[in-house]
């Protein structure tokens, strides 16, 4: 069915929008220009062979400039830019000072009043990372492979317990929000850097779990003619070659490209999956002179799976023991032929910025993408419980031998579609003994998402301590249950206002922002209908207090909301679900020492979370749980001394259900999320003597036990894993290998069997990723890269 009511007001909106920022900043772009040039003395050519240089004050990017000119402002609110460094730039090592996530300026870590992760390029590449959640693994409050190893869900991270809404440049990704299923896949050989912040977020973001946001920075054209090519290999089979070229195209660097692109064909630990990929992400930079830059970022991926979607096991047999011994990890319960995973997502956006004066800069960020799926997945429906009747088990056929595993078939088709955009005011200015930094914004976002799940029951019967292939019939689309149809579309229009104030040494940040969120959800197979449109203030307060020493105590309040997910959209009652609320306390110390590449984060945090739809044992949904997730963490990065780089972490929490339809669960901790994490990194490069182009490095990785019921009954033991890595540079071999790159990253070094989760309980447990080698070759050129000037 199609849904006419509000879809024609909510399409024009992102237009109107972008029709009133665009004619109203433009036209002063081309009116500067015009009187800029206007006012340009006229040349004489002296000889024929040599011209006169055209005097271009605000025109020309300079190919190595001795250093960026200074521009005179009457008021700098926020510390001085790291120098070489600016927020959605590359970080030079691992430590990086400069952050826009938290504040959505350009800001320096240490005076922003919440906590700020950054992982930049050097350590995604240093520790092989080849998905988002192997790049957050070392941060603290944060957790990856939330579906097991095995999972094409990688991207998807918790950050203080919960699900963190996911950015790219500053805007929202689009989101399944019934099934999560047609969600973004982020290629990190795309990204600059990867960057969490923590805490309630919605005051400058608008709707967001509490928990926190990952926000991605992809990378962008270099003024300075540069590439790289590599080719990597390893376990399963793994063949992957990628490139990354980038420089200006014209002599005045007025106009920059960047091309990134990536290919792979792959096994995977799981007998029988085969995987690739495709990747190519083209950037365009414009800028005519320093005040004005105009950025096109585009990408474009495919992905492509024989094989099950998630890997899915009987916890007896893989978390608890059997008389027939562990379920190898390797073990494949699909159907070959009929499992298999069609995912495609493209974007295109544009940055735009013009600084007016020393007090005023626009900015203009939109981006509009789509993510599909299509998978057919045999899915593991038995927990192989040893005796009938258990709990556990309560709805498994028994089989008394613990091997004969049965099974489910289903399909999910889904679409998001996302056009969003951001429209911010910076002016920088002064009263009396007090510097601001005030942001206006406006921005909005559209979603479209379309959502087909089918199934059948519990059948197929398989050995999965020998399984044998070819059941019969195999289901198709059409033969299957269609057990939901939606097609849900979803608006969210936000106002809001911040000022960063800065006192002598003291940092007060004030933002306040109001939203106005509506969505439609129809179900295709009743006809329903269910309308939401909902409004929500929320914002934020911090004060911090920098010393010279480089040392910050900071302490800071914010509040969220965020619209029902799911499929239930309406109560026992009928009514629909109102958004969830929360709210954050954190305080904490920020230390980075003049002089020195090291900063060292520490907070205390307490989170709520209201409003949250829980169910019965019926599975009757009821909106009124509540959630609390008080904690500590502790993250420390460094380059102690030449070739040394360290990075060391830990977090303790306690998530714990504070209100529930089912009294016996109150008291009960969060299901999915583990109370204690830590990990160590180290990592060092000779620079001279013997073993000169040498690195070697290795982590270790503790994750503590969690629930994977709500009830409490299923504990996942913790685990404790090993990285390694070495590296070398062959221009220490010979002068004239100079570019060339050896790496090679070992996961799980010492091959430790463990469970991720197990998801509601033991039919549905997830194996972590076992040991996994990769060797790569690089080839780079062109490495000294001048920074692009532009005013801040």
């Amino acid at each position: 069915m199609q849904i006419k009511s509000k879809t024609h007001r909510s399409a024009l909106m992102p237009r109107a929008i972008f029709l009133f920022t665009t004619a109203l900043v433009l036209p002063a772009f081309f009116v500067e220009d015009v009187a800029a040039q206007q006012q340009l003395p006229t040349v004489s050519v002296q000889a024929p062979r040599q011209r006169a240089a055209r005097p271009q004050p605000v025109r020309r990017v300079a190919r190595r400039a001795p250093a960026p000119r200074p521009v005179a402002r009457p008021a700098a609110p926020v510390g001085p830019t790291v120098a070489g460094e600016r927020a959605n730039g590359p970080v030079n090592g691992i430590v990086a000072r400069q952050s826009a996530t938290g504040s959505k300026t350009d800001t320096p870590i240490l005076e922003t009043p919440q906590s700020v992760a950054v992982v930049p390029r050097e350590q995604i590449v240093q520790q092989g990372a080849q998905t988002i959640a192997q790049s957050i693994r070392y941060v603290s409050g944060a957790q990856g492979d939330l579906y097991g190893a095995g999972s094409v869900f990688d991207t998807e991270v918790k950050v203080r317990g919960f699900v963190a809404p996911r950015y790219l440049d500053g805007l929202r990704l689009p989101y399944d929000s019934t099934i999560q299923f047609a969600q973004p896949r982020t290629e990190p050989y795309g990204l600059e850097r990867i960057e969490i912040l923590k805490g309630p977020a919605s005051g400058i973001y608008g709707q967001a779990s509490p928990g926190g946001i990952l926000n991605m920075v992809s990378k962008r054209p270099t003024t300075e003619q540069r590439g790289e090519l590599e080719f990597q290999t390893g376990s399963y089979g793994r063949i992957q070659g990628a490139f990354d070229i980038s420089g200006p195209i014209d002599k005045d660097r007025q106009f920059l490209y960047r091309i990134v692109g990536l290919g792979r064909d792959s096994d995977t630990f799981i007998n029988g999956n085969h995987e690739n990929r495709y990747y190519i992400a083209p950037s365009f930079t414009w800028q005519p002179n320093i005040d004005t830059s105009f950025t096109v970022l585009a990408s474009a991926q495919r992905d492509r799976l024989d094989g099950q979607i998630h890997q899915y096991l009987p916890g007896f047999g893989t978390l608890y023991s059997n008389p027939n011994g562990r379920i190898s990890r390797s073990t494949y319960t699909g159907e070959p032929g009929f499992d298999r995973v069609a995912f495609d997502q493209a974007f295109i956006g544009y940055e735009l910025k013009h600084r007016f004066n020393e007090m005023f800069e626009f900015r203009q960020n939109v981006r509009a993408g789509q993510a599909d799926i299509e998978t057919f997945s045999m899915r593991n429906r038995n927990g192989l419980c040893p005796l009938p009747g258990n709990p556990l088990c309560a709805f498994d056929a028994y089989d008394p031998a613990q091997r004969i595993t049965t099974r489910d078939a289903n399909y999910v088709g889904g679409s998001s579609k996302n056009f969003a955009i951001d429209n911010q005011l910076q002016a920088d200015f002064q009263t009396g003994f007090l510097r601001h930094r005030m942001l206006f914004g406006i921005d909005y976002q559209k979603t479209e998402i379309t959502t087909d799940y089918r199934g059948t029951f519990a059948g197929f019967p398989i050995d999965v301590y020998n399984p044998v292939y070819g059941a019969t019939p195999l289901p198709t689309k059409a033969t299957m249950i269609p057990f939901f149809n939606y097609t849900t579309n979803k608006d969210q229009l936000g106002f809001y206002i911040q000022d960063q104030i800065k006192f002598d040494r003291f940092n007060l940040t004030l933002t306040g922002r109001h939203d106005k969120a509506s969505s439609e959800v129809a179900n295709n197979l009743t006809g329903g209908l269910v309308n939401q449109d909902d409004s929500r203030f929320t914002g934020r307060v911090g004060l911090n207090y920098v010393f010279d020493s480089g040392f910050a105590p900071y302490v800071s309040y914010s509040t969220s909301f965020e619209p029902v997910a799911g499929l239930s959209l309406v109560s026992a009652t009928g009514e629909p679900f109102k958004p969830t609320t929360g709210e954050g306390f954190e305080a904490g110390i920020k230390y980075a020492p003049p002089g020195t590449k090291m900063l060292f984060t520490a907070a205390y945090f307490d989170i709520k979370q209201k409003n949250v739809v829980v169910n019965t044992p019926l599975f009757i949904p009821f909106q009124v749980g509540g959630i609390r997730v008080k904690g500590v963490e502790a993250d420390f990065r460094a380059e102690l001394m030449d070739g040394l780089d360290l990075i060391a972490g830990a977090s303790h929490q306690k998530p714990i259900v504070e209100e529930h339809i089912d009294p016996t669960l109150v008291g009960k901790d969060v299901s999915g999320v583990n109370r204690d994490a830590a990990f160590l990194w180290a990592f060092y490069t000779a620079k001279n003597g013997p073993f000169a182009g040498l690195g070697i490095g290795g982590g270790v990785r503790y994750t503590g036990a969690l629930w994977g019921d709500d009830a409490n009954l299923i504990r996942i033991p913790s685990y404790t894993l090993f990285d390694a890595a070495l590296t070398y540079d062959f221009k220490h071999l010979r002068p004239e290998w100079k570019g060339f790159h050896l790496r090679v990253n070992a996961f799980n070094v010492g091959d430790k069997v463990y469970i991720n989760n197990c998801f509601t309980g033991v039919q549905y447990c997830a194996y972590g990723q076992p040991r996994t080698v990769y060797a790569t070759l690089s080839y780079r050129w062109g490495e000294a890269q001048a920074p692009l000037i532009t005013k801040y």
